[in-house]
């Protein structure tokens, strides 16, 4: 999920063209992590409640900081660049800059959010997710 998230948009570069598919994007991603953490609070009865309230909790700001952060803007304009090239050229640069940090840190994030995730869960049944993906 969170590939095909990144390869669609983020590494193509085609984000201002469509702030909102991003947008939209994200709050998927999140939605679908905040989804299966209250699927295994519902389904595994070992497993501790307010840790997982406490990680959707997380995704929940992780989102609300990333969408946040989408919409950026360059700070300069056409006059303080020699030509119409160079400043286009200055504009794609800033921006292939901010939504690769922006990538970074969101992917960094949903990783430590799937760690927590992890953690979480009972011996028994880590193993059988193993076991099941092994097939």
């Amino acid at each position: 999920l969170v590939e095909n998230f990144y390869n669609t948009k983020i590494n193509n570069f085609r984000i201002m063209a469509n702030k909102r598919d991003l947008k939209a994007r994200i709050r998927y991603a999140c939605g679908e992590i905040a989804g299966e953490c209250i699927l295994t609070k519902d389904y595994v009865p070992s497993i501790d409640e307010e840790k997982v309230d406490d990680i959707v909790c997380a995704v929940a700001l992780l989102q609300v900081r990333t969408v946040d952060r989408v919409s950026v803007c360059f700070d300069r304009t056409v006059k303080a660049f020699p030509d119409k090239k160079a400043y286009r050229r200055a504009r794609k640069d800033y921006f292939k800059r901010c939504y690769a940090e922006l990538k970074k840190e969101f992917q960094a994030s949903l990783v430590e959010v799937v760690k927590d995730m992890n953690a979480l869960l009972p011996q028994e049944v880590r193993d059988a997710n193993k076991a099941n993906t092994a097939k």
